[in-house]
């Protein structure tokens, strides 16, 4: 079967990633919001509106992932062009120019639907300064690609020489308004929050502008990259203390004036025709044709929204016939009425705006909750006062919009309010402020009705999601919520009964909270959660996730096809709100799974993980320090569990046992390993300077029902010789593998920092020892035909026989050898290494390792033919099996294997899930992402430098401790022989027993 040269060349494919960017309490919000769109109708059936379909675009650093809002699914992926990050994100509609546009009849326009002849896009303000345009009707056509842009903007900007846009709003959420006011302004009006470095100053500065998007011309010649003009609206000032009250009254006219240490975090434009105005107050009906005539007219508002104040910036909006008059503005400041709340706790949040374009709801810090009614007309007729000529006397100065504007304060939250929406009401007055809901860190979604008793919530869901509430959507056409979540979900409820109508969550990978610091043993360090853990599960095929950030406690099957979570497993319950005041509380630190090891017929699955409590009456006893230095007494429990598979379902484990502190109060488990065939496992623990060997005793009832049990068989303590060995190891981080199984469980190899030891777990004999030039992080056996091992340290790879050797009789082969890693650089470290398996090419010893290059900022991950001793090529070219990856990569799983192809899967450090593949035709999954070539040939490649055939130590007589469980008398045994030349398995007649010892 011949291979096309596209499945020969190595390719990187993107599959999940962050949902939204990292948000911690030190952090307001961030720019990147999620966004639903209108109903937008299918170009085959653009006249039916039962097929008309809505979609959430949901943005982060590197793309905009468009899901479905009927079942959250994905649809594509907007990805910029140039590999530039994201900034802000907005929704903006623009009328489709095209030849029958010019030849159209006027009566005919007269029954057209407005969106009929436009569009909605999407627009991006990336890091290189440019706006980048999608075509949303368009690109969902294109299922499971990624879209690049059709238009890209460069950004015009007078006064400054670089300009980045930080915040982007649209005013206009209706087709109808939308189109008109296209009309007036003569494009789609943006507005956004650059920042940028002066021309003549050369200082960082940010200002509000205003820009219009051109439309597109469907039949025409449209240039792919364009410059647009951006037009200054107001500039950003921080107010010194210094200042005088009349100074800083004149810099209000003319700045958004902010206090220092603060920063913009929500910008939000509505537009609010005169009609609408009109109606706040007299709630008249109107005909469509005094509509039309009156939409071309009103207000548009423009929220800018900082820590500690707010801006509302007002543009009329005239006939054609009349002048635009320029833009003003009215700061607000809008202080805690109560005394005892600090700057601190008073910031504001999070941010919304009514649909009506009539309230402002407001989040504070501190969990409280402001709406504002009719805050836009006070503002509108106090400018329209400002704007008469008249003396400004003390009646106008309490006309000011934050004296009269009724303030409606409640509080139900402990921790911010990160997320706000307004419900859209049925019945006559649909759209109109109602309801309003809220969400927090505690993972409550809230609902409070405006108009009825609204001190208090009127409807609670609890338990959202196992991270807290981010954002949240209101459909104001089907009235569905969607709710975003830190732990990387996203999820819909009804909006009448709260129904949970779908779910659908990527890899959990944000931070719940900042992480504390823990005093152990007088030596402060911040809490290390080490990295990712990935395994591939035997029966479902799928890889499962241990440690991640936004899922403490959990174990996750994923699906890379699907790209979503489809299982879960609660390994320790965790409650996120662990603290009553965020400035002077702790966090008390999430439960973290170091360690997890599954059969090879996957029916039984160990897991080791940390739990903190105040109760210092168990586990190690340590300090958490709180965010002002005050100290909390607590205790770091590990947990050892296990787990059965029942019966046939896929992902479904019933505990089994369970020990607290399975080595002891004091110590840790550094290292899990499990035999092949599920039956005893191993645990090593550097502060008990010992290993533990665990039986699983299956008994069965007289139905006939199995029952497992599993019992600690003995503890071996660290033979003399290697005492000190691995105490002095201080790298200690969950991914490494330190002891393993061989491929028929017959041998057990300890790891003690240099020297590897090879044991009979069945009656505790040392067999052998092997030893290293660095400290080994990463130890596995490779095939079961000749169960070489693998070793690795922090550069370097080592392959030994465990028997033999160029110093031992037995040893008949040649294979031995190391190789360092500094070709790729001095700082060069290796990050994550996993061996093939049996199958395909790990039948011959393949084994892919990844190399942390210039301190994580890149990896290369590469495929290593053990028989070769270097980087391995496609069968039949000189293309290597070699990626290169931007950041780095914390762990790595062997998702296929097959003939000579490969299928990689690798987590980076910022939770970013990649298809490393070569030699395998993948097939159509939900993504369906643009191969990035890493092609590299032999002659490219860096030289590897291979070290000598290593020679085994001589072998020494060393003296060892055995504890056997329920029995006080330690037992002596010596070791120190030399094994014949060994087959692919290793024979249990060939190892050491008590009654028949050599040497």
């Amino acid at each position: 079967m011949s291979v096309s040269n596209e499945e020969t060349t190595p390719s990187i494919e993107y599959i999940d990633g962050p949902m939204l960017p990292h948000l911690l309490p030190s952090r307001t919000t961030t720019s990147l919001v999620p966004i639903i769109t209108p109903p937008l109708a299918t170009q085959t059936t653009a006249s039916e509106e039962a097929d008309a379909q809505q979609y959430l675009l949901v943005p982060n650093a590197q793309r905009i992932i468009v899901r479905s809002a009927h079942h959250g699914k994905r649809v594509c992926t907007l990805v910029p062009t140039g590999d530039q990050s994201i900034h802000a994100v907005t929704l903006v509609w623009l009328p489709v120019r095209g030849e029958e546009d010019d030849n159209a009849d006027d009566d005919d326009d007269e029954g057209h639907d407005e969106e009929d002849s436009g569009e909605w896009v999407a627009v991006a303000g990336c890091s290189d300064g440019t706006l980048q345009e999608w075509s949303i009707t368009k690109v969902t056509a294109k299922s499971n690609e990624e879209v690049a842009p059709r238009r890209v903007f460069q950004l015009a900007c007078t006064k400054t020489e670089s300009a980045k846009m930080i915040h982007l709003s649209s005013p206009v959420s209706d087709a109808g308004l939308a189109s008109s006011l296209f009309e007036e302004k003569g494009g789609a009006p943006l507005y956004g929050l650059i920042s940028g470095t002066g021309k003549k100053a050369k200082k960082n500065s940010s200002c509000v502008v205003s820009c219009l998007i051109p439309p597109f011309d469907d039949k025409g010649d449209n240039e792919t990259e364009q410059s647009i003009d951006l037009k200054r609206l107001v500039s950003t000032k921080v107010l010194k203390s210094s200042m005088s009250r009349d100074e800083k009254t004149r810099l209000r006219k003319s700045h958004v004036c902010l206090k220092k240490g603060d920063s913009i975090f929500g910008l939000k434009a509505a537009y609010r025709p005169s009609s609408l105005a009109a109606s706040v107050d007299t709630m008249d009906y109107e005909v469509e044709d005094e509509r039309a005539n009156s939409v071309s007219q009103g207000d548009l508002f423009l929220v800018v929204c900082a820590s500690r104040g707010f801006v509302i910036y007002r543009e009329s909006i005239k006939s054609s016939s009349s002048k635009q008059e320029d833009g003003e503005m009215v700061h607000f400041e809008l202080p805690m009425k109560s005394s005892y709340q600090s700057k601190e706790q008073s910031a504001f949040s999070s941010i919304a705006i009514s649909p009506d374009t009539k309230n402002l709801a407001l989040g504070r810090i501190s969990g409280h909750m402001e709406i504002l009614d009719d805050v836009f007309d006070n503002v509108a007729k106090y400018l329209n006062s400002q704007n008469k000529g008249q003396d400004v006397d003390q009646q106008q100065q309490q006309q000011h919009p934050e004296t009269v504007t009724v303030r409606k304060s409640v509080h139900w939250h402990t921790n911010p309010v990160r997320a706000l929406a307004f419900l859209a009401d049925s019945g006559r007055h649909k759209g109109n402020s109602g309801s309003v809901i809220s969400g927090g860190e505690e993972s409550v979604l809230v609902t409070w009705q405006l108009d009825r008793d609204f001190h208090r919530p009127s409807h609670f869901v609890s338990r959202v999601g196992q991270g807290g509430i981010l954002h949240t959507l209101c459909c104001m056409h089907t009235g569905k919520i969607v709710v975003f979540c830190s732990d990387n979900s996203v999820q819909c409820f009804h909006g009448a009964n709260y129904e949970r109508l779908w779910t659908e969550q990527g890899i959990a990978s944000m931070m719940l909270h900042e992480a504390g610091v823990i005093k152990c043993s007088e030596k402060e360090h911040e809490i290390n959660k080490g990295t990712v853990l990935m395994s591939k599960d035997p029966i479902t095929g799928l890889p499962i996730l241990a440690n991640l950030p936004g899922a403490p406690g959990m174990v996750h099957w994923y699906d890379p096809k699907s790209a979503s979570v489809v299982g879960t497993l609660e390994v320790s319950p965790y409650n996120r709100v662990s603290r009553r005041d965020p400035r002077v509380d702790p966090n008390i630190p999430t439960p973290t799974v170091t360690h997890i090891a599954i059969g090879q017929d996957g029916k039984d699955m160990i897991t080791v993980d940390t739990v903190w409590t105040e109760n210092t009456s168990v586990g190690r006893e340590c300090t958490l320090v709180g965010p002002q230095g005050d100290e909390a007494p607590m205790s770091g429990r590990k947990s050892d569990q296990r787990k059965h598979r029942q019966g046939d379902l896929s992902m479904s484990y019933e505990l089994v046992s369970s020990m607290a502190s399975p080595h002891g109060r004091e110590g840790e488990v550094c290292a899990l390993a499990i035999s092949p065939d599920g039956e005893t496992a191993c645990t090593l623990s550097r502060q008990e300077d010992a290993f533990r060997i665990w039986s699983k005793n299956t008994t069965y009832s007289p139905s006939g029902v199995a029952s497992f049990m599993w019992k600690c068989l003995y503890k071996v303590k660290t033979p003399a010789g290697f005492a000190n060995l691995l105490s002095q190891n201080n790298y200690s981080s969950p991914g490494q593998n330190l002891v393993c199984y061989s491929s028929d469980g017959s041998v057990l190899s300890v790891c003690y920092g240099t020297h590897v030891t090879l044991w009979d777990h069945s009656s505790a004999t040392l067999l052998n020892s092997l030893s290293s030039d660095q400290g080994i992080r990463h130890l596995h056996f490779l095939t079961k035909n000749d169960d070489f091992l693998l070793m690795t340290s922090e550069s370097q790879v080592v392959i030994k026989s465990p028997f033999g050797g160029a110093g031992q009789s037995c040893y008949l082969g040649n294979d031995e050898w190391s190789v360092d890693m500094s070709a790729f650089g001095r700082d060069a470290k290796i990050s994550s290494v996993i061996p093939f398996g049996d199958s395909g090419l790990g039948a011959k010893g393949f084994f892919a390792v990844s190399v942390a290059l210039d301190n994580g900022e890149e990896t290369v991950v590469m495929v290593v033919d053990r028989s070769e001793r270097g980087v391995a090529c496609m069968k039949d070219t000189d293309n290597l099996m070699y990626w290169r990856i931007k950041g780095g990569v914390s762990s790595l799983c062997v998702n296929e294997c097959i003939g000579s192809g490969v299928e990689l899967l690798a987590i980076t450090d910022d939770c970013r899930m990649l298809s490393l593949t070569v030699g395998i035709r993948k097939a159509e999954s939900v993504l369906n992402s643009k191969r990035q070539s890493t092609s590299i040939s032999r002659t490219q490649a860096p030289v590897l430098q291979v070290g000598p055939e290593v020679d085994s130590q001589p072998i020494k007589k060393r003296k060892l401790s055995t504890m056997p469980r329920g029995t006080g008398k330690a037992q002596q045994f010596e070791t120190g022989f030399e094994f014949p030349s060994l087959s692919g398995k290793f024979i249990t007649s060939f190892l050491s027993r008590k009654g028949n010892r050599h040497g």
